[in-house]
């Protein structure tokens, strides 16, 4: 038997209410949201746009001419930087740069910083430019790296790929090439 109420009718169940979500203003959510986007953009802009402007593949190399082919190696002088994981490697090429008559200011771990990517990097000023010519042809593929110092000293960064030195029949030939080739680069 059903239940009655007391007016002699069967009770109802009353609808439950939906719930009412409260009213939330998009405004300030995307606000913060784009100003993470933007602030994200900016950052990677200039962590990636920093490596960039500082190689030398963006422009021109320096043009070889007779006397950077001419020049004694005893005149160059070079810090030569590990920029890699493997031990002993700075001391490994300084040794092999001091036997073809290199001098060598110190040999140690890179610490500018900045990933060295491929064979390595030489470092040199405007006072340099002709020491780091130089010293590239014991280096194929090496990128050249001019940067604001005024002495005449340049820093040879070895990279995660080099394997060996250029041997002095390798060096000749290359040294006899460069004379004659155009300068290359983007920027030529």
């Amino acid at each position: 038997m059903s239940e009655l109420s007391p007016m002699g009718r069967v009770p109802r169940r009353r609808p439950v209410p939906r719930r009412v979500k409260p009213h939330r203003r998009p405004g300030p959510w995307l606000a913060f949201l784009s100003v993470l986007i933007v602030l994200a953009v900016v950052v990677w802009w200039r962590v990636l746009g920093a490596d960039s402007t500082n190689t030398s593949a963006s422009g021109c190399t320096p043009k070889i001419d007779h006397s950077v082919i001419s020049m004694d190696p005893r005149t160059v002088k070079v810090r030569v930087y590990n920029a890699t994981e493997r031990k002993g490697l700075a001391r490994q090429v300084a040794d092999g740069l001091r036997k073809r008559r290199f001098s060598i200011l110190v040999s140690t771990n890179d610490s500018v910083g900045r990933q060295v990517a491929g064979i390595g990097e030489i470092r040199y000023g405007s006072a340099g430019e002709k020491q780091a010519l130089l010293l590239s042809f014991w280096f194929p593929g090496i990128q050249l790296v001019p940067d604001p110092r005024t002495d005449a000293a340049v820093d040879l960064a070895v990279g995660p790929t080099y394997r060996t030195m250029a041997t002095d029949a390798q060096v000749n030939k290359a040294k006899a090439a460069a004379v004659d080739a155009p300068p290359t680069g983007a920027g030529c």
